[in-house]
């Protein structure tokens, strides 16, 4: 079980076509890009090149899928699963972006979804898994999850007390955008009992509250999504709200912290952003190898803080959070990994951005901790 694997993402490789609405940049054709190829992204630059093969994702390809993408994603060293059908073509979508962060979305071709059965034994029993999808399927994935889970522990002869305290892994949750509604609000809460991070970006969070009153405020939409939850097969509520805020960072919040621990992106300026595609999914990825514990830079570059472990972890996995997704944005597409070096990204290796992150911001954050901690 220590060697298992230690992300795995349900979400999909996709090819994206890339339309700017205001004419502001060149259209683009054949982009790697789908939820999944960018949270393995994030999963990976967290990971570091020596733990890069417990990052493992699915790639479906069709008939009509380059063999120049395949070479790509082998120099990122994961645990890739590539699965070819002829019958086919790949997953494409159309990507329009506008003026003010606008972005509008929809598949040019019919898309495949991943679920639990789609997953090896490796898969299922990897630390932590990322999914974009709705209230209602990520109660469906992460019950099929423990339940191959389950069967996968007691086959191994594990004893009841040892699966139970291996059954649950982290789960990063990312909803749908077009189901961020106040109709689907109910089902959104029982679906956090589920999970360990709910994360939507501002506007998708604002959204399920939309017209909803006495909900006019984020401190109350998350007091009552985080309040008076019931435990979930004897799993107690533990949930983090991530709420991503483009250009302004991200906000997070605990049941025991409504206030907003707030962290600055890692890019303070446009000079270096080309393409907001794909951010938020490498955020996740990220975060959830974060929260895993198996990362480079480590947990020892925030030993001097004096907070709980628990908390610890949460924001070194905030941190990779924030340092992956400035890698997202410099391109369009993917960014360039050195062969020789394996984490020298876009020409700057990602442990030095890291640690040059946290000096920058060591002072912003730790004045929010004083007042703000993220557990009790």
């Amino acid at each position: 079980m220590e060697q298992r694997l230690a992300f795995c993402t349900l979400g999909m490789f996709i090819i994206d076509k890339i339309e700017y609405l205001d004419n502001s940049q060149t259209s683009q054709q054949n982009i790697i890009g789908g939820a999944g190829t960018y949270a393995a992204l994030g999963a990976r630059l967290a990971a570091g090149v020596q733990h890069a093969h417990l990052v493992s994702w699915i790639v479906d390809m069709g008939a009509d899928f380059p063999a120049l993408f395949h070479q790509l994603i082998n120099t990122w060293h994961t645990n890739c699963v590539f699965r070819r059908d002829l019958n086919r073509l790949t997953t494409m979508a159309w990507n329009g972006y506008g003026a003010n962060e606008y972005r509008a979305f929809k598949y040019l071709t019919p898309k495949l979804r991943l679920d639990e059965k789609d997953l090896s034994d490796e898969q299922v029993l990897a630390r932590s898994f990322h999914m974009v999808c709705s209230p209602a399927r990520c109660i469906s994935l992460v019950n099929g999850i423990l339940g191959r889970r389950r069967d996968l522990l007691r086959e191994r002869g594990l004893s009841p007390d040892a699966v139970d305290a291996e059954l649950w892994p982290i789960f990063v949750w990312e909803p749908v955008p077009d189901l961020c509604t106040p109709e689907e609000v109910a089902r959104l809460k029982v679906a956090v009992g589920y999970v360990d991070v709910v994360s939507p970006n501002a506007d998708e969070f604002a959204a399920f509250f939309k017209q909803m009153a006495g909900f006019e405020s984020r401190e109350t939409q998350v007091r009552w999504l985080l309040g008076g939850q019931s435990a979930v097969a004897g799993r107690p509520l533990r949930a983090t709200v991530v709420i991503r805020e483009g250009a302004q960072g991200c906000r997070t919040y605990t049941a025991y912290s409504l206030e907003g621990l707030h962290l600055r992106p890692y890019h303070q300026s446009k000079e270096r952003v080309m393409d907001p595609t794909g951010a938020g999914n490498t955020f996740l990825g990220a975060l959830a190898m974060g929260l895993t514990g198996v990362t480079s830079p480590d947990g020892s570059v925030l030993q001097d803080l004096v907070v709980p472990d628990d908390q610890k972890r949460l924001l070194l996995a905030l941190i990779h959070a924030t340092v992956a997704a400035g890698y997202a944005i410099e391109q369009i597409g993917m960014p360039a990994v050195a062969a020789a070096d394996g984490d020298s990204w876009n020409g700057q290796r990602y442990p030095e951005r890291f640690l040059e992150y946290l000096r920058r911001e060591r002072q912003h954050i730790d004045r929010q901790l004083s007042y703000t901690p993220m557990v009790p």
